[in-house]
């Protein structure tokens, strides 16, 4: 009775493999890759891809800091007004530049993107000072130098803020 059982048992085993080898065969016929096409330069050759998640965004805020980078460099030479809310508003540039500048290392891995972007932040402001002074579109301003430095910092960590709530 064991051994009739046995056999039994080995014959239903080897229907099973014959059925697995079955599908696998068919998996595999319905896998098969196509021919590549003889002209690959048409456009319905091209595989279709998408971009990679995150490159819109990387990509505005980088247009964006190009655009501030343009207004602070303008800034140099057009003759500006020297009351504290206009000020106020240049300041305001760095913060903008802070943060964006900051986003797009943090974005690109820079170890160190925090004081990258004040060191840059500081290069521009004296850049941009130092223009104003060769060209004479108006006198250095030292006060818009020393409200810079806080803007860059803010603008940085806010950058660096957003950098970590997108990762999460």
């Amino acid at each position: 009775m064991n051994r009739q059982l046995r056999r039994a048992n080995e014959r239903s085993d080897k229907r099973r493999e014959r059925e697995q080898e079955r599908r696998k065969e068919a998996r595999r016929a319905a896998r098969v890759v196509p021919a590549p096409r003889k002209n690959a330069a048409t456009p319905e050759a091209a595989p279709k891809t998408r971009p990679a998640p995150g490159t819109l965004r990387q990509g505005l805020s980088l247009a964006y800091l190009v655009l501030v980078v343009g207004i602070l460099l303008a800034q140099a030479f057009v003759p500006q007004r020297t009351d504290p809310f206009s000020l106020f508003v240049h300041a305001l540039f760095y913060v903008i530049f802070g943060y964006f500048l900051a986003l797009q290392l943090f974005r690109r891995g820079v170890a160190r993107a925090g004081p990258v972007t004040v060191v840059a932040g500081l290069l521009l402001a004296a850049l941009v000072e130092a223009a104003k002074l060769l060209t004479g579109a108006g006198a250095p301003e030292a006060v818009l130098v020393a409200l810079a430095l806080p803007g860059l910092l803010l603008g940085a960590w806010l950058g660096g803020f957003v950098h970590r709530q997108e990762g999460r």
